[in-house]
């Protein structure tokens, strides 16, 4: 759902979050000049830098929370890629003996963050009015609150939190917010130069509070340049000559003497070498395992999530603290539901089946029970009559008036020239906006033994087709063995995996890259009912660019067979649109026109034109007599399943509406009737003059058409022939499309060179504009995709898929 923020009082914020240790009285506290803040007198004249250099400097001098000191980073981003967009935060609150002084944000080090406004109203993001009404000047607060979302985004991608304070200071006024994966809870705002005594109390509380209090995960231990595990991970970055290249190929004799045990691919130790960047800290986090924990080193992650709002999952080539091997360590906030299984828990059934090309679960675990809490208040202020959150009076700030109530949903599109533009943060905003609640997320880690490569890599399209036949025998055996469906396939989940399998000759081993189906923590027991809807929507699992037309209908239903199964064929358009020699003119349109492209009904997002006058008529074309044509067996391909999809969905289509028909074909109800002026009974049409002068001639015209008045209600598609209800049936299951598969792959039509490279350029452009909340109530629109993606892509970290415009990053 969008971003939500739960208002919250200044003294049950205090109470709820900022506690007193044991032993430690208000009394207790310094007393602070009462004119500490009169340089800000004048605050609401004064540009946003001289609000900084003033405020911070009253904060300081004033020892106002000791142990911590607060500084500024205006002007300067960091050195190294922490952030794609550059941006530099106003200041932040540091320990002592991490206070930057170069000027930069150090995000890695900040435990409170903070952001200067000048004193006008259209700079606060949010409203304190009763009625929520908002300004004239929405637009510039929307601008601001995309720009804190974002800036607490970027705190959560570099340190393992479990939430972050912020102080967003707005001329003489300040807010407190309490960001986790769940939402957002801020304070009123208050003026600090008269209430000087409020802002200081709550800088005070936070000097005493413990790392965790501050919303530090103490399940991952911050690594320091002197510790051991911080230069064990420099030792096994280092390249080796025992190091394996990945390509396939039958290994050399020398190979096979000198590999290490375990054998370590080349692209494994480089890319773990790669995420070692000096601005990024270094973790040991511990993840469960059985009864006790297993501990792994991590750097900067290999994929994040955008968005604060959601799952926040973060994946790592770890170093195995045990073993010294390398594996592939995930970070999530899964959603908090009882009928969803763990991930890890669906792997393990799937290992102990012995299925082939999914993950090897390793350990896996809820970490500490830790949970977000703003879901907590959110439903206490839903579900109050009066909307309150119980005030302590323990603290002097209590004074203040107790309330929780829904802070105005402030969408939002850009800020300034060196903040994140307005698509780039829109995402985050957009993530779950087809929800109108807040959900429970528990903190979750999952490691396994495949560091895997992204689909992208594949070398040429026959070994395209190759990979994604092992996957749908991944999802077939899961589903008939194991009884699970996948529920999420995409190009992000589709990997190859390089392993040393035995060769032809019984003495040889080689190098052969297979596929793995990855991600199955949306996938769910077939043995189980579906969860119930979400609040006034259908429930869509998955990842829009790679969901089923049906699916995208807008309409409530099961994933089914044929859904998975035609989500694994856009996966493969997808990639070879991309990657491969065609006749389509300009990969990059096709892509958003086909994947990203979405139309939105009475605010409900469904398919978009040009995906479902492909799948359902069976033409594959840039533009109208434009085919889309590869000279491989993937013409064959391509060809013959669209035509069973197009048969698939007559016979879905025309089921549908016999069964509308045959709800409306009883009789219809008596017209109602209503009491005339006088007190005679009256039909719903007596009003009307009734010119009918032949009676009974009438009568015998309506009765020849009494069928058809019932039948013409509902638009009838032509009944499927014979031929396209087979087609239909090939979808049932995954033997057909497989046999396909199989036919194309040992075709001897391949073009070994057919991989001409990526053929969306890095400078590529959309065509469309992002799509706006206003307008038509029917409409087809693009949206940019903001994901960062480099060896595992996922396309979307929302429980409810939303559309996304294809980024050049976005599938590599």
């Amino acid at each position: 759902m969008a971003h939500k923020a739960i208002r919250m009082e200044v003294a049950d914020f205090a109470d709820q979050f900022l506690p007193l240790p044991t032993g430690v009285l208000l009394q207790d506290q310094p007393t602070w000049a009462t004119d500490i803040f009169a340089s800000l007198t004048e605050g609401g004249a004064l540009l946003e830098s001289e609000i900084a250099d003033r405020f911070i400097d009253a904060i300081n001098n004033g020892n106002v929370a000791p142990g911590l000191k607060m500084a500024q980073s205006p002007d300067k981003p960091e050195i190294d890629d922490v952030d794609d967009f550059k941006q530099k935060i106003d200041a932040a609150v540091y320990k002592a003996g991490d206070v930057p002084t170069d000027g930069r944000p150090h995000w890695g080090d900040q435990l409170i963050s903070v952001e200067f406004k000048r004193h006008e109203i259209n700079k606060d993001p949010f409203d304190d009015r009763d009625d929520q009404a908002l300004d004239a000047t929405a637009k510039e607060r929307k601008k601001v609150r995309g720009q804190i979302i974002s800036y607490a985004e970027v705190v959560f991608r570099v340190q393992h939190r479990t939430f972050l304070f912020m102080l967003l200071v707005i001329g003489r006024n300040f807010r407190l917010l309490r960001w986790d994966r769940s939402g957002t809870i801020v304070t009123r705002a208050i003026d600090y130069v008269a209430e000087p005594e409020v802002l200081c109390e709550l800088l005070w509380r936070m000097s005493l509070q413990t790392d965790e209090q501050l919303g530090l995960d103490p399940s991952a231990t911050r690594l320091r340049p002197h510790d051991r595990d911080y230069n064990l991970m420099d030792f096994y970055a280092q390249e080796r000559a025992t190091d394996l290249a990945t390509h396939e190929r039958v290994l050399t004799a020398e190979e096979l003497r000198s590999m290490g045990t375990p054998p370590v691919f080349a692209y494994v130790r480089a890319s773990f070498s790669r995420s070692l960047v000096p601005s990024w800290p270094r973790y040991r986090l511990e993840v469960p395992c059985g009864d006790g924990v297993r501990t792994f080193l991590v750097c900067r992650p290999v994929f994040f999530a955008n968005g604060m709002a959601g799952r926040g999952t973060r994946g790592y080539i770890a170093l195995d603290c045990e073993t010294q091997t390398f594996v592939w360590l995930k970070d999530a906030w899964r959603v908090f539901y009882k009928q969803l299984e763990q991930e890890g828990a669906v792997l393990d059934r799937l290992n102990a089946k012995g299925i082939a090309h999914v993950p090897t679960l390793l350990c896996h675990g809820d970490i500490r029970e830790q949970t977000t809490r703003t879901s907590d208040f959110w439903e206490q202020a839903q579900t109050a009559a009066e909307p309150t959150i119980p005030s302590s009076p323990s603290g002097r700030v209590g004074a203040l008036s107790s309330s929780a109530t829904l802070v105005e949903d402030q969408r939002f599109k850009s800020s300034s020239s060196r903040k994140r533009s307005c698509t780039d943060v829109e995402g985050e905003e957009s993530d779950d906006s087809e929800e109108d609640t807040l959900r429970r997320h528990m903190h979750y880690r999952i490691v396994v033994k495949e560091v895997a490569l992204p689909l992208s890599e594949f070398s040429k399209g026959q070994q395209l087709v190759s990979i994604i036949i092992d996957c749908i025998e991944a999802h077939q055996n899961a589903f008939q063995d194991a009884e699970v469906m996948h529920r999420d396939i995409s190009g992000g989940n589709v990997l190859i995996y390089p392993s040393i399998v035995p060769g032809t000759n019984p003495k040889d081993r080689r190098v052969r890259w297979s596929g793995l189906l990855s991600d199955w923590e949306m996938s769910k027991s077939t043995r189980v009912e579906d969860p119930l809807p979400l609040p006034r929507q259908p429930p869509r699992t998955g990842t829009w660019q790679f969901l089923s037309v049906a699916m995208l209908s807008g309409k409530p239903k099961p994933v089914e067979i044929p859904d998975e199964l035609e989500s694994f064929l856009h996966v493969l358009l997808y990639y070879a649109v991309r990657y491969l020699r065609s006749t389509c003119p300009d990969a990059g349109e096709f892509i958003e026109s086909y994947f990203d492209a979405y139309t939105r009904q009475n605010g409900v997002y469904t398919c978009g034109k040009k995906k479902e006058d492909t799948i359902t008529d069976a033409i594959l074309e840039y533009r109208r007599n434009q085919p889309i044509e590869f000279d491989s067996p993937l013409d064959m391909v391509f060809g013959e399943i669209l035509r069973w999809f197009k048969g698939h969905y007559k016979v879905v289509n025309y089921k549908a509406v016999q069964a509308k028909a045959a709800k409306m074909h009883p009789p219809l109800v008596p017209p109602m009737e209503h009491p005339s002026p006088d007190g005679k009974s009256l039909t719903s049409d007596s009003t009307r003059t009734n010119t009918h002068t032949q009676p009974d001639r009438v009568a015998q015209l309506k009765a020849k058409v009494a069928g058809k008045w019932h039948r013409a209600r509902v638009a009838r598609p032509l009944k499927p022939s014979a031929e396209e209800e087979e087609d239909a049936a090939l979808l049932s299951t995954h033997d057909d499309m497989l046999g396909i598969l199989y036919e194309a792959l040992d075709s001897a039509q391949w073009n070994p060179n057919d991989k001409v490279g990526d053929r969306v350029p890095d400078d590529y452009e959309p065509h469309w504009p992002i799509a706006q909340e206003d307008g038509p109530s029917i409409r087809t629109v693009k949206r940019r995709r903001t994901a960062s993606m480099v060896l595992h892509p996922r396309g979307h970290d929302s429980d409810v898929p939303l559309p996304g415009r294809a980024a050049k990053s976005m599938f590599k």
